[in-house]
């Protein structure tokens, strides 16, 4: 009776350890602005792979899974080439481009840059002398008329 009891625990244990063994694929980073500090809120898409995800409050991602073209998940595939692009508004889009091989890879943390707006000198001549004559503005007033 004992020995068929272990055989049943046996039984029960190798499917569990087995599941525990397989081996996880995903890929995993943190996006950060030009001073190191994480940056949430900011999506994060990976092409091929139609998976689109937004960090969490510590700028950290994490993909373990794509997207087939009905829209059903399915494994990441192993040995491919991928483009992960972050966006989020009032910065530059960043690419970063990596080979896949299996398992869990965990990229270099990608450093979000600050959209710049240029401003030059204007070459006019805009004295408010030079139009003494006000009533033929293309604009409003302050009163909206």
């Amino acid at each position: 009776m004992a020995q068929r009891a272990s055989l049943l625990l046996a039984a029960l244990l190798v499917p569990l350890g087995l599941s525990g063994c397989a081996a996880k694929r995903s890929i995993s980073g943190s996006i950060v602005d030009r001073n190191g500090k994480p940056m949430d809120r900011v999506i994060v898409s990976l092409d091929p792979g139609g998976v689109e995800l937004v960090t969490d409050s510590q700028g950290a991602f994490t993909i373990d899974y794509l997207r087939d073209d009905a829209g059903e998940r399915v494994k990441l595939s192993k040995k491919t080439d991928y483009t992960l692009e972050a966006f989020r508004t009032g910065y530059h889009v960043e690419r970063q481009d990596f080979f896949f091989k299996h398992g869990e890879l965990l990229l270099e943390p990608v450093t979000m840059k600050e959209d710049t707006i240029r401003l030059d000198a204007s070459q006019d001549n805009i004295d408010p002398g030079r139009f003494p004559d006000r009533t033929n503005s293309a604009g409003s007033n302050y009163e909206g008329e």
